[in-house]
């Protein structure tokens, strides 16, 4: 016998997954924030209150990224996160997540030269649904692994004609501002 949902059953479910991704878009945000080193999209994945535990870094999460685009900007040619698996759990206005995530940065080093270090680990966040708006309210950066290689691959090296990849772009100059523009900026957000 088969049993079918009532339209209230799947308004609920329907909602549910409306939170879900607009919580998995505001991780993805805090990704893309940080990799286009964009201090405002980035503060606009956590609320002005949120903390952030970053190993190295314990308080609020916006002091955290102040302090953290311009040593990224000065000591990496680029960073670049990939969000992976993910766990959301949404309960009313709160929401908690895990999110494995792989990261690749391009080191710059003293002699000019350039080292590749790949790391793995896992955000944990808490998020809070303030006025319709899903944000980070707590995040814990947990690393689980990291590699350091000696030197660095020519990453910009042609391998198809026609495609040369090009690393180092970041706000504004990344191709996503030409086509996104400043969609996911917050309106008036600092």
């Amino acid at each position: 016998m088969q049993v079918s949902m009532s339209d209230r059953e799947k308004e609920t479910r329907l909602a549910d997954l409306f939170e879900r991704q607009a919580v998995q878009d505001c991780l993805l945000r805090a990704a893309l924030g940080n990799d286009l080193q964009d201090a405002l999209l980035w503060k606009s994945a956590y609320w002005p209150d949120a903390t952030e535990d970053h190993g190295w870094y314990q308080g609020n999460a916006h002091a955290f990224i102040d302090e953290t685009v311009p040593l990224l900007l000065d000591t990496m040619d680029e960073t670049w996160h990939q969000v992976g698996n993910m766990i959301v759990r949404i309960d009313g206005d709160r929401a908690c997540a895990q999110s494995y995530f792989f990261a690749y940065c391009r080191l710059k080093s003293s002699d000019d030269g350039r080292t590749d270090l790949f790391a793995g680990g896992r955000c944990v966040d808490r998020l809070e649904r303030r006025a319709d708006d899903w944000r980070i309210a707590a995040r814990i950066t947990k690393g689980d692994w990291v590699r350091q290689a000696t030197g660095s691959a020519d990453w910009c090296k042609p391998v198809l004609q026609g495609y040369v990849p090009k690393y180092g772009l970041r706000a504004p100059d990344d191709p996503f501002w030409r086509v996104f523009g400043h969609r996911l900026h917050p309106q008036g957000d600092q």
